[in-house]
């Protein structure tokens, strides 16, 4: 079984086009190295399909910085945002969205176990820590037909 599908190569595609480099693919992960001679900033990025459900679409996203590791894991959406110039990585429950946020600038982010009902609030009442979370994550939302 092929790692790039035709469910995620336009995926694949379009972080490749917004970090201007190529995965590498291995035998069991996708992995991109991003690299900003200017500000220093390495980031290795690796998305590990999760055979454990035989979802070709559910990974398990590791993203390692000078100075962390982060992990997603359960990713079932992948957002890439040209005009922010970042891809977010998507897990969620019924209740509860969690996202991994990686920035062409460098940044990265992680957001856990956010209650879904905090997106839709009215931003002027929350908390400045929820406020970070419901604002990165609110693009995640889906748009209403």
């Amino acid at each position: 079984m092929s790692i790039i599908n035709d469910k995620n190569k336009d995926i694949i595609s379009g972080i490749e086009k917004l970090f201007d480099t190529s995965f590498r693919i291995t035998d069991n992960s996708i992995i991109l190295d991003i690299r900003n001679e200017v500000t220093h900033y390495k980031i290795h990025l690796e998305m590990f399909p999760d055979d454990v459900k035989g979802d070709e679409e559910n990974y398990l996203v590791s993203v390692y910085t000078n100075n962390c590791h982060l992990q997603l894991q359960n990713c079932k959406r992948i957002i890439i945002s040209q005009m922010l110039e970042e891809i977010i990585f998507i897990s969620e429950t019924s209740d509860k969205i969690s996202g991994l946020i990686v920035s062409k600038r460098g940044d990265c982010s992680l957001y856990s176990n956010v209650d879904k009902d905090v997106l839709s609030k009215d931003f002027s009442e929350l908390n400045s820590e929820k406020l970070l979370s419901a604002v990165a994550l609110s693009v995640s939302e889906e748009i209403p037909d």
